[in-house]
């Protein structure tokens, strides 16, 4: 792996602890991580890391599904099965830095909702709402499209990077879509916000009391302007 990113012009560095791994991460601008280890739990790692930085992650594992949402649940932005081809890692890196160095992207506001992308926050009446890195995600690609209805497919491939959704998705996976659209919805203080389409899927609702309209507008704000 080494040799195939200096190849491809990336500047690399091993660390031998969970420890050394967790106080770097904030020095690069991917974190790569095996999550076979065997003198540590890699899923554990995942959740320090993710604890203490918002640098993205990869996650490479040899075992089943569970590990692979676990992995992803606990911070990783991308999970790849090993043995993988080096054309995989490389497309998969690739898409991951440049979601991460995209352009600014406008506000998302709600009434008393509102959405920033580039700080990757969340405040309702002003009052910032602590979201995890995948409940942010959620959000706001509902949020962004509104008038769209999500299929539990479409999420589990646009957020956690599902490429295996055309076969089913396994009750495992649709518990984790589920998990995070509650934990949403408490965190906002109102499950108006996102609305179950029965059999087809989720939306962002525009209406959180009935009959007010509410339309999402968009508009930009500069980094240092008061909330």
């Amino acid at each position: 792996m080494i040799k195939d990113l200096e190849r491809h012009g990336f500047g690399t560095e091993t660390v031998g602890t969970g420890a050394e791994a967790t106080a770097a991460a904030h020095n690069f601008d991917v974190v790569l991580i095996d999550l076979d280890l065997t003198d540590f739990d890699g899923l554990t790692l995942c959740k320090r890391i993710r604890e203490a930085s918002h640098v993205p992650m990869i996650g490479f594992s040899s075992v089943d599904e569970l590990d692979r949402v676990l992995a992803l649940e606990g911070g990783c932005d991308d999970c790849i099965t090993k043995p993988y081809p080096s054309r995989e890692l490389m497309a998969r890196l690739g898409a991951l830095l440049r979601r991460v160095r995209a352009k600014p992207e406008p506000l998302l506001v709600a009434d008393q909702l509102e959405i920033d992308p580039n700080l990757r926050e969340v405040r309702v009446d002003g009052r910032l709402i602590e979201l995890t890195r995948k409940e942010f995600e959620v959000l706001h690609l509902l949020a962004a499209e509104r008038g769209k209805i999500f299929s539990r497919s479409e999420l589990l491939r646009r957020v956690w990077g599902y490429d295996n959704t055309d076969t089913g998705v396994t009750s495992l996976a649709s518990r984790t879509i589920d998990t995070h659209l509650s934990s949403i919805r408490k965190k906002l203080g109102s499950s108006e916000w996102i609305v179950t389409v029965r059999g087809i899927g989720f939306r962002f609702s525009e209406e959180t009391v009935p009959g007010e309209p509410n339309a999402v507008k968009h508009r930009a704000r500069s980094h240092g302007e008061p909330v």
